[in-house]
């Protein structure tokens, strides 16, 4: 489960206040809705935070977590829209969106990425399960292990039936994958490993 550490105190109060709306309908009769906090800012202005490593990056990284949790929290069917992918990999998505058109909402380009992971959702909730090579561990949901097992067997690489454990065939069938791919061999299912693979 990817960990985001990056929520300001501010983002809490306004998440707890949209939630007291949640049964209502999410935009005027016209479809218009404010967009609050670090969400208003533009394209332009998110790549330029990003490329200079400023802090309203990290203002920018809390506002797309705690908009994908109210998502999550506010759709059917969706225990996690975002099950393997850390904030930084997501940023980066934001990125190219924000590339195509820097004169656009960062609220925009966050929508649009945030849709676009809808279909590998985790619909349900999945226990964790710790991958562990060679002395280093990351935990992923079973059903993100799972589905990394189908991908590796349709590929040849994965013999036996998924199962959501990560063992030693995942690791083996990981490694060659990442060796396909000309990617360290670790046997860890590392955010540009999945990115590829998923």
């Amino acid at each position: 489960m990817p960990r985001r550490p990056w929520l300001p105190t501010c983002l809490c109060a306004s998440l707890l206040l949209a939630l007291a709306w949640l049964p209502a309908r999410a935009a005027d009769a016209d479809g218009r809705f404010m967009v609050k906090g670090a969400g208003t800012a533009t394209c332009e202005r998110f790549l330029a935070a990003r490329n200079e490593k400023k802090a309203e990056y990290v203002s920018l990284a809390g506002w797309l977590d705690g908009y994908l949790t109210f998502m999550i929290q506010s759709e059917d069917a969706t225990f996690d829209v975002a099950p393997w992918q850390g904030t930084e990999l997501l940023l980066s998505a934001v990125a190219v969106e924000c590339r195509r058109d820097p004169e656009a909402s960062f609220h925009g380009a966050a929508y649009r990425v945030a849709t676009s992971l809808r279909p590998g959702r985790l619909q349900a909730k999945s226990p964790p399960v710790t991958a562990t090579v060679d002395g280093r561990s990351m935990v992923l949901y079973a059903e993100v292990v799972t589905r990394i097992q189908q991908r590796l067997k349709l590929r040849g690489l994965f013999a036996p039936e998924p199962n959501g454990r990560y063992d030693a065939d995942t690791t083996a069938a990981l490694r060659a994958f990442q060796r396909d791919q000309q990617l360290p061999e670790t046997g860890l299912p590392d955010q540009l490993t999945l990115a590829k693979l998923l």
